[in-house]
């Protein structure tokens, strides 16, 4: 993954250099400026010195060429020594502007300057310098001065800073409108895909944030199909309560609207206790009682509460251990105690007339395993995942016959995953089973 922060020492660094290097080049060509202009203002002292050279090197019959090939100031333009027929001694084409000046024409586009030179033999010589136009950052220099100097640095240190801030802020502002919640609009929906494909901090921020948004959206649909759930669930008892009062008033010694009132309100409770026991693991702060707990005893108490229901239903509750010995784990032994027993009585509730029920645990250095199976239809494969959920049932009618509430699996879950463990529930031949794993 890219990181924005080497970007953006990247871009630093591309800054300072490339304005280092800009100041550089533009302080170079000011001093070339400032020569060419004092060259153009007073050119006398530098061709005075070459035309001294030029007439030494004639008078001891030496070569030229080099003096006038080599000169500083053909930086700023060309020198031409023409001989008494008019001719370059370097046989080069003589411009425009030099062959209307040896015509005595004065309309020139660049200014010319001239010496004479006389060799010892007598011949004479005219030593020409064409200045050159002055480029355009000359002309800017005449203008602004060393001003541009500095204008060009922050130019290029804006440019650098603004492209680094739109990099970084722009993205940002567009997930913080993305983000924000708009009635009938999904959460999130409108992040940029490129941001999305970024391979830094502020991609892995939108992608997490496309995630968190997506979860976010789910728990309100949650909450609200809860909040509906619960409803359902508490005005069918107490709709059937206000009829079973209603049939007692008529009847005060009606015995069965009796038993009927003490039936609902123990729906309602054990509803509300569900509730409550789900409340519970909202509050990651609250201390929870953690002992020493003997799996042979948890398990076995358990089996025992369950009896009631298992005898109603003739059902054969077995157990099979690989311990060879009793063994304890650390935990909340009260919520244990309900999870288990969640899994047991559901397990009773789907099983059929002379079922079996299989319990199995075993442990080894590093975890205990616990699994209950029954003999019931199982459930379709794309609902496992959802079954831990509350208030969950595989049928779309909502029947209560095989009674609970839906919160059973939920509570395991939670319980379980207090725990540091896992739970998971799978289909297999003849039965549905649900299976924990416990840290020891």
């Amino acid at each position: 993954m890219r990181s924005l922060v080497w970007t953006f020492w990247l871009a630093l660094f591309s800054s300072i250099v490339i304005t280092f290097l800009l100041s550089v080049i533009m302080l170079k060509q000011w001093h070339s400026f400032s020569s060419y202009s004092q060259l153009e203002q007073d050119p006398s002292y530098p061709l005075q010195t070459l035309s001294v050279e030029i007439q030494t090197a004639l008078n001891e019959n030496k070569s030229v060429d080099k003096l006038l090939q080599e000169s500083p100031v053909n930086k700023f333009g060309n020198v031409y020594l023409i001989n008494s027929l008019g001719e370059d001694i370097l046989n080069r084409s003589l411009p425009k502007d030099i062959l209307m000046f040896l015509d005595n024409q004065t309309n020139l586009e660049r200014p010319i300057f001239t010496r004479t030179i006389k060799s010892s033999l007598g011949e004479q010589f005219t030593l020409i310098f064409y200045l050159d136009s002055p480029t355009p950052i000359w002309e800017l220099f005449k203008r602004f001065g060393l001003f541009l100097v500095l204008s060009a640095a922050v130019f290029v240190s804006v440019v650098i800073s603004w492209w680094l801030a739109s990099k970084i802020v722009r993205p940002i502002r567009d997930i913080a409108l993305a983000s924000s919640l708009n009635e009938g609009q999904e959460f999130l929906n409108k992040i940029d895909k490129k941001i999305l494909k970024r391979s830094d901090e502020i991609g892995v921020l939108a992608r997490q944030l496309q995630t968190s948004g997506t979860k976010l959206q789910n728990l309100v649909y949650k909450q609200k199909d809860f909040l509906r759930d619960v409803s359902h669930e508490v005005r069918s008892p107490l709709a059937r309560l206000q009829l079973a009062a209603e049939t007692l008033e008529l009847d005060r010694g009606d015995k069965d609207a009796l038993a009927q009132i003490k039936n609902e309100i123990l729906i309602i409770d054990q509803l509300v206790q569900d509730l409550l026991h789900l409340s519970h693991f909202d509050r990651p702060s609250h201390d929870h009682n953690i002992e020493s707990i003997s799996i042979y005893k948890l398990i076995n108490e358990c089996i025992k509460r369950s009896n009631i229901l298992s005898n109603e239903k003739n059902i054969l509750i077995t157990v099979e251990s690989k311990m060879l010995h009793d063994i304890n784990i650390m935990g909340n032994k009260f919520l244990l105690e309900r999870a288990l027993d969640n899994l047991i009585s559901n397990a009773i509730r789907h099983s059929p007339i002379n079922g079996n029920i299989e319990v199995k645990y075993e442990i080894n250095e590093d975890h205990l395993c616990f699994s209950v199976s029954d003999q019931g239809k199982g459930v379709n494969d794309d609902n496992l995942k959802d079954i831990f959920e509350p208030f969950f049932r595989t049928d779309s009618s909502r029947s209560r016959q095989t009674g609970g509430f839906g919160l059973g699996l939920s509570l395991v879950k939670r319980i379980i995953e207090m725990h540091k463990g896992t739970v998971t529930a799978l289909n297999q031949a003849g039965g549905f089973m649900v299976k924990i794993l416990l840290p020891r």
